[in-house]
């Protein structure tokens, strides 16, 4: 029985540890390209969990949040033709709401 809930424990602590994105990876998960992906950061709506350090550049890393994001974004903005601006009114309304 001790030895089933250690391993419940384990489990439950490795599903919460976040998996980071590089920006590549973000973009062909996301079904879009890093032109566009810059462009949601420079406006705000998108922005990365961490920085990491890598021979003396930093890399930008995305979590799965990021990712539902953008589909939401591209949601909005494709298939309901919200601009840019009705767009961050539109997330940051849905931050608010989730908390």
């Amino acid at each position: 029985m001790m030895r089933r809930r250690v391993s419940m424990v384990r489990r439950n602590a490795a599903a919460k540890a976040p998996t980071y994105l590089s920006r590549s990876a973000l973009c062909h998960l996301a079904g879009i390209d890093e032109g566009q992906l810059t462009i949601w950061e420079h406006e705000e709506l998108i922005v990365p969990a961490r920085m990491f350090k890598i021979e003396g550049h930093t890399e930008p890393l995305y979590t799965q949040h990021t990712l539902d994001r953008i589909r939401v974004i591209r949601t909005l903005a494709d298939e309901l033709e919200v601009n840019i601006p009705g767009i961050a009114v539109i997330l940051n309304l849905l931050d608010r709401i989730s908390g």
